[in-house]
């Protein structure tokens, strides 16, 4: 292997194990993230995993980020709560929406959902390009990942300055700012990336928004139970 080569494939393990960790699954499976694992040459990362795997990077991804205080408010999704949903509520829930999910097994349950009207979940902006819910092992949600990309100016503004008001008023200022959320300051390099982030002993929230060459302007929205998972 060459000096090159190593720390790319070293970069995208460790990455795909933090992002697994942090309930981060949704997005690699979304068009950039495969290709980002598949550049790299790492398979995709958790056709096999077990629960006991799974909760183990949580804790290990989570113990490095959370807050000390809990958190005042757990915003997710309108209808939905973290660590209390089931996936049957969920279902019927997006059912209304009109949504179309499919369950997958990936160590924890996950619903992977598209066709979303973003008015039906309480969201402003455009459509949702993709929608991952994740099931822990009591059957409770602990992850909610949003993503939204292709989208013009005015509605990468929209859904930033929503996601990011809704999080200000519930919890005030966040943990930690990135970067400019600018549609213009995305779109001058290739590859740019604006994060905010929430972190607390047992919620974090992440709103981010990117500019990459194969999804243009982009918004994915997390929201995530920092609870440890307990395996029965």
């Amino acid at each position: 292997m060459n000096t090159l080569s190593r720390p790319l494939q070293l970069g995208a393990g460790i990455g795909g194990a933090v992002l697994l960790a942090l309930g981060a699954i949704g997005w690699m499976h979304t068009p950039s993230g495969l290709r980002f694992l598949a550049a790299a040459g790492v398979p995709c990362p958790v056709r096999t995993v077990t629960p006991e795997q799974v909760a183990q990077l949580r804790k290990v991804g989570l113990a490095s980020i959370r807050g000390s205080e809990p958190a005042p408010a757990r915003p997710a999704l309108a209808g939905m709560q973290l660590d209390r949903t089931t996936e049957a509520e969920a279902l019927a829930l997006l059912g209304r929406a009109h949504a179309q999910c499919e369950a997958q097994l990936r160590g924890y349950r996950h619903l992977r959902c598209r066709g979303i009207d973003a008015g039906t979940l309480a969201l402003d902006g455009p459509p949702v390009s993709e929608l991952w819910l994740s099931f822990g092992p009591a059957g409770r949600l602990v992850g909610v990942d949003v993503y939204r990309r292709g989208m013009d100016a005015a509605s990468l503004r929209t859904v930033w300055s929503s996601a990011a008001a809704r999080l200000r008023s519930a919890l005030g200022a966040p943990t930690v700012t990135l970067g400019d959320p600018a549609p213009e300051a995305l779109a001058a390099l290739p590859i740019q990336t604006a994060r905010l982030q929430y972190r607390y002993a047992d919620y974090l929230a992440t709103v981010t928004a990117s500019h990459l060459p194969q999804s243009g302007l982009s918004v994915r929205e997390q929201y995530l139970s920092a609870k440890e998972d307990t395996i029965n």
